[in-house]
């Protein structure tokens, strides 16, 4: 280096030079010094043997480690000073080189590439080094130099978790296999379990002529009673989750993964508890039966069908939360000139709602979305286009579309793992076939296992008049449609219905107007303060005279209120809940043992939903969105 750098090119120019110049000048000259003397040490002291040195001698390994250590670092820090110099002020690199050296032909092109680059990092300096800018630090919205990522932690979990039979149900512990239950369910006098009137009237015990040596000469006719027996198993459930490593690991400093991952198991848990009490059943629905087609002529506010479509070919499947059925056997109808067609569907119990097929051949189906007619849903699923009525009303063009067949076998409405669900019990489902309530003990009496009042066709929208019908039946059983299971003089706490069913209760209200008498007291000075709108929080019993709540659920199905009793009204029963959630195990949290790269977790839960008094709750379904032409 010393062979080509000059002075002629670090001396300051005399006369005009200024003091900065001289200064620049000064360090320059020691930093050259720094990197001569560095060189000179390398290749003297610690390169070059004994015989190459004019004075002094080598530095020993033996002996002068500590200085030839020192000497290293400082070799090091001199060479990545003179680097970055070279990297970052190329023009004063540049300006000890010899200009000879840049003209010879081995150099190239050198000189030029340094001015250049001198030039390009003086606009760089001017631009990224002297001026912040808002876009000098961000280009095309993405952050650039300085600008932090805006990022609000931990994440936002804005998903409903609605538990309110879960949370609502007692859950006392069990053991064993099952929850066993002996009692009676009906005495002389009590009007249930087949048990009536009792006439406790007699004569004198000792008539004229007896003798007290053969007393007793008679006694009293014995009461009868009504025994039951219970046994609902125990059923297991479960739910896993899973990371991987690098999630967690990358997740650090914004969330714990593991610690998200773990609440919403927990809450998908619940969640699927709640399905399972709502709708749970351990045997498939039933095939509902053919529907009926009624042809009428078509209302002012209806489309008819066409004419000439021919016959129309429907059938009907059952839903519930986790499958469908096969379909029904096929109803036929041929419209006429201004026609449509009225569906009239089988309820089926257990059934939380209905999906209908209907085309103008009887070997296609349609699927949602393709010219879909009101009141008609074509897909093979569950859908929010379920029919929950039991009537509806096919109008409009004629049904084309992709084919979309109705399941060939049942899509997983039951199953033997399940629990006994509101549902299922309230409609009878769980008192027929393999069901635990099948068998109590008293069917000869003609009574079921099942809600006080069943009425699964009650065919118009959720209203005062349907209500009333049914806490009037609770109380006094002479509701319709259910098999009898006796007076039991049920006053039920609270309803529970969809959202939108119980918002045409509260039209019901405003609709009947003198109908159903009520007090408006506005004072003066809330006048101007008036909240428009209605909603009907609770309801007053007319046979009892007790308040009833209405309760939005917001995962019960449209067409299906729940009217429910969650304690008997007798302090005597030692039933302490009419509904009880039994577990063996509670909810239990594991996390496996590491075998993988991945992080494992999953909840546990052994126990069953037990309807000790299903007859002092009862259920109406069949509710129609309309129950005016046409329905829907």
């Amino acid at each position: 280096m010393a062979d080509i750098l000059t002075e002629e090119v670090d001396a300051p120019k005399m006369g005009g030079a200024s003091a900065g110049a001289t200064s620049a000048f000064g360090e320059r000259v020691a930093r050259r010094s720094n990197y001569e003397g560095t060189m000179g040490a390398l290749s003297a002291n610690l390169v070059k043997g004994a015989g190459h040195l004019t004075k002094g001698s080598p530095l020993s390994e033996a002996t002068d480690q500590r200085e030839i250590l020192t000497k290293s670092h400082q070799a090091i820090i001199d060479t990545r000073a003179a680097t970055n110099e070279g990297r970052w002020d190329t023009a004063s690199v540049a300006s000890r080189i010899s200009p000879d050296f840049l003209r010879h032909p081995m150099a190239g092109n050198l000189g030029y590439r340094m001015t250049n680059d001198c030039e390009i990092r003086k606009s760089m300096d001017a631009t990224l080094g002297k001026s912040f800018t808002a876009s000098n630090l961000a280009t095309a919205g993405q952050p650039y130099g300085l600008v932090p990522f805006d990022l609000l932690a931990p994440s936002r979990l804005i998903y409903p978790v609605y538990t309110m039979f879960r949370n609502k149900f007692p859950r006392p512990a069990g053991q064993g296999l099952s929850r066993m239950v002996r009692g009676l369910l009906g005495v002389s006098g009590s009007q249930t379990g087949g048990q009536g009137i009792v006439d406790i009237s007699i004569p004198e015990l000792v008539q004229s002529g007896g003798a007290f040596s053969t007393w007793p000469i008679n006694l009293p006719s014995s009461g009868k009673q009504t025994q039951y027996q219970l046994n609902v198993p125990y059923r297991f459930f479960g739910l896993s989750e899973s990371l991987s490593w690098l999630a967690q690991f990358e997740g650090q400093g914004f969330e714990d993964i593991s610690a998200l991952a773990n609440l919403v198991l927990l809450q998908e848990m619940m969640l699927g508890e709640e399905y399972q009490m709502i709708a749970g059943s351990s045997q498939n629905l039933a095939t509902p039966a053919v529907p009926t087609l009624t042809v009428r002529t078509a209302g002012s506010n209806e489309t008819a069908l066409a004419a000439t479509s021919g016959t129309y070919y429907v059938n009907v499947t059952a839903l519930n939360y986790f499958g469908e059925t096969i379909k029904s056997a096929q109803a036929t109808a041929t419209p006429t000139a201004n026609c449509v067609i009225d569906v009239t569907i089988a309820p089926v119990p257990g059934a939380q709602q209905y999906n209908i097929y209907a085309a103008a051949t009887s070997t296609i189906y349609l699927q949602a979305g393709t010219s879909v007619q009101s009141g008609v849903t074509y897909t093979g699923s569950q859908t929010s286009s379920s029919v929950g009525g039991t009537r509806f009303t096919l109008q409009g063009a004629t049904p084309t579309g992709t084919n979309h067949a109705p399941p060939s076998a049942d899509t997983g409405t039951g199953s033997n793992n399940r629990m006994e669900g509101l549902i299922p019990v309230l409609s009878g489902l769980s008192d027929t076939g393999t069901g635990p309530y099948a068998n109590v003990g008293f069917e000869s009496s003609g009574a079921v296992w099942q809600g006080g009042y069943v009425n699964q066709s009650v065919g118009t929208h959720l209203s005062t008049n349907a209500i009333f019908t049914a806490l009037d039946a609770l109380w006094e059983n002479n509701g319709l449609n259910q098999v009898t299971p006796g007076v039991f003089r049920a006053d039920p706490s609270e309803i529970v219905a969809d959202g939108g069913d119980l918002m045409r209760l509260a039209n019901d209200m405003l609709t009947q107007g003198a109908a159903l008498n009520y007090l408006l007291n506005i004072d003066q000075n809330q006048i101007g303060g008036i909240r428009a709108g209605a909603a009907v929080a609770e309801f007053v019993n007319p046979v009892t005279r007790s308040t009833v709540k209405l309760t939005v659920h917001p995962w019960m199905s449209q067409g299906t209120a729940l009217l429910m009793s969650y304690q008997l009204p007798q302090t005597w029963s030692h039933v302490d809940n009419a509904w009880e959630m039994t577990v063996v195990q509670d909810y239990v949290s594991v996390a496996w043992p590491v075998i993988d790269a991945t992080f494992r977790y999953s909840i546990f839960l052994l126990g069953s939903l037990v309807a000790h008094a299903p007859m002092y709750s009862g259920i109406l379904q069949g509710l129609q969105v309309s129950d005016t032409t046409p329905f829907s």
